[in-house]
């Protein structure tokens, strides 16, 4: 009698998609068509993915035995059909081909059986060891052996699923999400988001009010505590897209807070910008002023003022003659206090007077090394 392997086999693939989306991290949120998987997957701010690591190429390398047919049923899933020899010494090996299209680093987790008809031929896997990388874009090619577990060999056919676990590292996820942001900052102040995209920001720091409208030093921001003019221009230069963002690697977009500060981080005059501002009938001038951006992704609402929360940050300058604005400091992640936007009441927003880098490293500090 002729054996039925499709139910099995669509049984299988079910259970390995189930395992694939309520894996560590949802790490295989979705599948793209085989004939586009060669292409770089796109990095989107709003309805970020992973990407795919995925197999290329499944392949016979060698073995004794009467007949098999291994091949790849989805992204990081294979099915055997084989049949072993009678002898203990049988065995079946494949290459399994993968290939990391993202822009963040897999790490190699484990392989388990999805779902099997032979507890009696089971499988080692080589080439790879738990926590083993596979950098962005590369290829990593393991070997899968089967072979009998003991000496019972009365059965000696196997249809079987197994699934290849890979998880990545969460903070390179909030990295690669902040740098588009990033990148956006750059064009918004070398206007090239809009004709005056700069001058829309600039505008929108001169009109300060309460407790920092006589400083030398100026920020805005899109929190819960600011004015709805600073809130509509942050929107209206990032774009509706750059208001919720995947910063701590779960797969979901959490809401964005935002703080553009302006000073001198570099204590050189002749670079970056300048502002004039008044106070108790002075007007004053300051020179030499850099931006940065500080992103954060905290519910800020739901925190305690003073506890830390995590904050990635990048400075921007104009070199002296220039015409253009330039990464002073790259993008790099930190921690600050919550703290009240307005200075007083209960936090929703984050002090950036109190930023350090995971380094242990100020602003000021940074740019001096840079």
């Amino acid at each position: 009698m002729k054996r039925s392997y499709l139910p099995l086999c669509i049984i299988s693939l079910f259970l390995a998609l189930c395992l694939a989306v309520s894996g560590v991290y949802a790490l295989w949120i979705y599948y793209a068509p085989t004939k586009t998987q060669e292409q770089d997957v796109p990095i989107t701010t709003n309805d970020f993915r992973y990407g795919t690591l995925y197999i290329t190429e499944v392949s016979l390398q060698g073995g004794d035995y009467d007949r098999a047919n291994v091949t790849k049923v989805s992204d990081v899933n294979i099915c055997a059909d084989l049949a072993l020899k009678s002898s203990r010494s049988s065995t079946v090996t494949v290459a399994v081909t993968f290939y990391n299209s993202t822009d963040v680093s897999y790490y190699y987790n484990k392989t388990e059986t999805v779902a099997t008809d032979n507890e009696r031929i089971g499988y080692t896997v080589s080439g790879i060891q738990q926590k083993d990388e596979v950098p962005p874009k590369t290829f990593k090619t393991v070997y899968v052996t089967f072979a009998y577990d003991g000496s019972n060999m009365s059965n000696r056919s196997l249809y079987s699923t197994l699934h290849f676990n890979f998880v990545v590292d969460k903070d390179s996820i909030g990295t690669i999400v902040a740098q588009t942001a990033v990148d956006r900052f750059r064009d918004i102040l070398n206007n090239k988001v809009f004709n005056d995209s700069y001058q829309t920001l600039e505008n929108a720091m001169n009109d300060r009010s309460g407790f920092n409208k006589a400083s030398a030093v100026t920020y805005i921001g899109n929190v819960s505590g600011s004015s709805s003019e600073d809130s509509q221009v942050i929107q209206t230069l990032f774009g509706q897209e750059f208001m919720s963002m995947d910063l701590d690697g779960d797969g979901k977009a959490e809401p964005i807070t935002m703080m553009i500060k302006r000073e001198n981080l570099d204590n050189d005059n002749s670079t970056g910008d300048s502002y004039s501002y008044s106070s108790w009938g002075r007007n004053y001038t300051v020179n030499g002023v850099e931006m940065t951006l500080y992103i954060t992704s905290e519910n800020l609402n739901n925190v305690s003022s003073g506890k830390e929360v995590v904050v990635y940050a990048a400075a921007f300058t104009k070199p002296a003659g220039a015409s253009e604005w330039t990464d002073l400091v790259p993008l790099t992640k930190g921690t600050a206090d919550a703290n009240n936007y307005g200075g007083y009441g209960s936090a929703n927003s984050f002090n950036t007077d109190t930023w350090v880098s995971d380094s242990g490293k100020t602003m000021r500090q940074l740019v001096q090394e840079n």
